[in-house]
């Protein structure tokens, strides 16, 4: 029995060393709670002193935002005081959510048309602007010329009577050449020349234009191509010597051509001081048209010009040319090619119905 004991007291375990680690541990966590402890302290002194004292505004401020904090914590209160909301009650709101949400969408679609409204009320200003400008331009234009008009002298002209003593119609097989007398001066226009070099270049081309070819009793129809042969007698010479413009106009609705002549209206033709002259470019014209035995001149008179009609009316008379006149306002003259059809390119609009008793028709006369 004794020998087991001695066997178990060698056997045990030595604490001695364990408990020497505890105590440094202990005692190196008590030091660092010493020194955190001083350092807290340092801290809280340190902030003490840097604190700045609160002025009386902020004091008040901060009162104010306590009682502000105060009244909304009662308002939370008596919120979870009350009584919850009915089924129905949370129903009406929904109703009224949606209705809020449908006057939201309406006005949105009220302030876009606003936009738009807004947008074409500028516009129509804008346009009125312009407008009112464009007038303002065309009344200063209108009194410039008014003032013109009052510092032109009055041409003075003795009285002149016109008499027809013996009018006679112009004979079917007469050649009738126009003079257009406009702006004091006086436009030969030779109607028969420009025909006959459209005839001669048309010989040439009309292959090339030819359309369609309508087989017919007695005479065949060939229809041409308009657009090409107005296209062709762009910049045509037409040997015209008087400052004049010959182009070939084809109206879509017809289905003939024309020669649309255009004298140059300001400086083509004969002035009113040059015919005073004898020799001056309207008498050299009726010089060489006397030779033709059926010419025919007829005198188409603006009312502003009337003077130098008479001042050019005797040298038709001089070289036996037989003469008419019409008091006429045209600016142009349009000689038709009734020989050439030509497609038209849409159809006409619809004759206007008239109802009225028709004016009589007074042809031109010689006198």
């Amino acid at each position: 029995m004794a020998r087991r004991r001695r066997s178990n007291s060698e056997a045990g375990v030595n604490l001695d060393s364990l408990m020497d680690a505890l105590t440094n541990v202990v005692a190196v966590l008590i030091l660092v709670l010493v020194l955190v402890q001083m350092d807290v302290t340092q801290k809280v002194v340190e902030f003490m002193d840097n604190l700045k004292p609160a002025s009386p505004e902020e004091l008040a401020e901060s009162k104010e935002k306590l009682k502000v904090a105060a009244d909304l914590v009662k308002k939370k209160e008596a919120l979870l005081s009350e009584e919850p909301p009915t089924l129905e009650a949370i129903e009406e709101e929904k109703r009224q959510l949606a209705l809020l949400e449908k006057n939201a969408k309406l006005n949105e679609e009220l302030l876009v048309d606003l936009e738009k409204l807004k947008k074409l009320e500028k516009e129509l200003r804008e346009t009125k602007e312009e407008e009112e400008a464009k007038t303002t331009k065309l009344q200063e234009k209108i009194a410039e010329l008014e003032a013109l008009l009052d510092a032109t002298p009055v041409l003075t002209v003795a009285p002149t009577e016109v008499t027809i003593p013996s009018s006679r119609a112009v004979p079917e097989n007469a050649d009738v050449y126009y003079a257009l007398v406009f702006n004091d001066r006086v436009h030969l226009i030779d109607p028969f020349s420009p025909v006959k070099l459209f005839e001669e270049e048309f010989r040439k081309n009309k292959r090339d234009w030819l359309l369609q070819r309508v087989t017919q009793k007695g005479k065949d129809r060939y229809i041409y191509d308009g657009r090409k042969i107005v296209e062709h007698f762009k910049g045509f010479d037409f040997n015209n010597s008087r400052g004049q413009q010959l182009q070939v106009v084809h109206n879509p609705a017809q289905t003939r051509l024309h020669i649309e002549v255009k004298p140059d209206l300001r400086e083509g033709g004969t002035g009113l001081e040059e015919l005073k002259e004898s020799a001056n470019p309207f008498y050299r014209a009726m010089r060489s048209i006397r030779s033709n035995r059926q010419a025919v001149i007829m005198f188409w008179v603006h009312p502003n010009s009337f003077n130098t009609y008479l001042l050019a009316r005797p040298f038709a008379d001089e070289n036996d040319v037989p003469a008419g006149w019409e008091v006429r306002g045209n600016q142009s003259y349009w000689i038709a090619i009734p020989d050439v059809e030509v497609k038209r390119l849409k159809e006409p609009p619809p004759p206007v119905p008239d109802t009225g008793p028709k004016p009589p028709s007074i042809k031109p006369t010689l006198d």
